[in-house]
């Protein structure tokens, strides 16, 4: 993609001194705790404040020109640790609440947070979005005369923030960028999400995002649009601080740059998922059967594993995965039904007709009976089918569904394209095979995706 035709981002400068106090939300240093139990203190506060915009914004705000009802977040350095407040501006003038005792008397470091678009506040915890702008001085002067407080800060953006061009009234679900969901000034800390974004285009483009790069060391971002997927790396060197831009959404017509799937990293393994275009809808599924090394890092097992098919599961831990996948990104993930898998296997609208997932050579696409020598094999060893899919015929039988017996203790799973046990003809893009064993070493799982 042509960084120019997708990304216009403009660099920012902004004042920032050495900071000598543990009030770096980037820290994780917490600060004294319980500060609801001292007393409330309420004073007159002269403020000389600048706020510095992103670039692209019609204006900064001055000194001069904030309205009625905002507010600035203030945790102080004193003499026995720190305490918080809040700075309201109000009929031409500013008022301070805080709790604590301030140090007197002397110049003394203070944090000072801004926010634009917020959803709400209760003491001293500001809840936030991903449309939410932050502006924060992390070097703020303050000084306190017994009677007057007086602090002066830059207040800067702390993220930076991109918004997306497309058609009106296009909804997309974008995964890879992190945001802030919450500050509480009592710790100066900050809470933030790498969930998936939904937003909507309108006028042209969606909402700004606020935030960075979930992925610092190798940037990505996923772009999920009602129809289709698309993924792209980017260089570390934009999105940074301070920078705003756009980025074009892809489109089945014209995706240069971007690649036409859906590729995750979770606890550093990466999985591709691949969409797919049937009679009934749309979906993606995983261009592989569950590794190991996926199944132990969705799941946090403390092991690494390896590309040879998660088996040996139940029902239960299925869904168990399945329903991790989903907390840990926030989108639709869950087991694909008997016609999905089976559209996947033939190679949906672009299916050559093949007996088996990619072929009617099965040698070629499928461990099984006739070439596995009686053992799994790693993933994506053999050739694809005509959308990019390994392994649906043989290795391992791919679970879709059970059904409970009333008379029979077990699970009885239901599975297609046979194992590396199966025989050629319970390979085929249609075959099915059926186990009562909830263990079985032959089923595993490849998941689906909901646009």
């Amino acid at each position: 993609m042509n960084t120019n035709r997708f990304f216009k981002f403009c660099s920012l400068s902004f004042l920032m001194s050495m900071l000598f106090i543990s009030c770096n939300p980037d820290v994780i240093e917490e600060v004294e705790k319980g500060q609801d139990n001292k007393a409330l203190h309420t004073c007159e506060l002269i403020l000389n404040v600048t706020k510095t915009d992103f670039p692209d914004s019609p204006q900064g705000r001055s000194s001069t020109s904030w309205e009625d009802g905002d507010k600035i977040h203030l945790t102080f350095a004193t003499e026995s640790g720190s305490t918080y407040g809040d700075a309201v501006y109000g009929e031409g003038k500013w008022n301070v609440s805080y709790y604590g005792e301030l140090t007197e008397g002397v110049s003394a470091k203070c944090n000072a947070v801004y926010f634009e678009n917020f959803k709400s506040d209760a003491g001293s915890v500001v809840y936030l979005t991903d449309s939410t702008g932050i502006y924060e001085d992390q070097n703020a002067i303050y000084i306190y005369d017994g009677e007057t407080l007086s602090v002066s800060a830059n207040l800067a953006p702390k993220t930076g923030r991109i918004r997306f061009v497309g058609n009106d009234n296009d909804t997309i679900t974008i995964h890879g960028i992190s945001h802030y969901t919450g500050y509480d000034a009592s710790l100066c800390k900050y809470i933030s999400t790498d969930l998936a974004i939904k937003t909507i285009v309108k006028s042209g483009y969606t909402p700004y995002i606020y935030g960075t790069f979930s992925d610092t060391i190798q940037p990505r971002l996923n772009i999920i649009t009602q129809t289709s997927g698309f993924t792209k790396l980017f260089p570390t060197t934009i999105f940074k601080q301070g920078e705003s831009g756009f980025i074009t959404i892809p489109s089945e017509t014209s995706y240069s740059g971007w690649e036409n799937a859906a590729i995750f990293k979770i606890n550093e393994v990466e999985f591709k998922m691949i969409p797919v275009v049937y009679d009934s809808g749309n979906f993606f599924l995983a261009e592989t059967e569950t590794t190991t090394a996926l199944y132990n890092a969705i799941m946090e097992t403390g092991a690494t594993g390896t590309n040879l098919p998660e088996n040996s599961r139940t029902e239960s831990e299925y869904e168990n995965f399945v329903n991790k996948l989903k907390t840990k990104t926030s989108l639709k993930f869950y087991i694909p039904s008997k016609e999905e898998w089976q559209w996947a296997a033939k190679g949906g609208k672009k299916s050559l007709g093949y007996a088996y997932s990619g072929s009617n050579n099965i040698d070629e696409v499928a461990w099984y009976s006739g070439n596995s020598e009686g053992k799994v094999h790693e993933v994506k060893q053999l050739q694809p089918n005509e959308l990019g899919f390994y392994d649906m015929s043989g290795n391992i039988a791919e679970f879709y569904g059970y059904n409970r017996s009333s008379s029979s203790p077990y699970y009885y799973y239901n599975t297609n394209g046979g194992s590396y046990n199966s025989d050629a003809n319970y390979c085929t893009n249609t075959s099915s095979t059926t186990y009562n064993d909830p263990y079985t070493k032959y089923a595993g799982l490849r998941f689906a995706l909901k646009p």
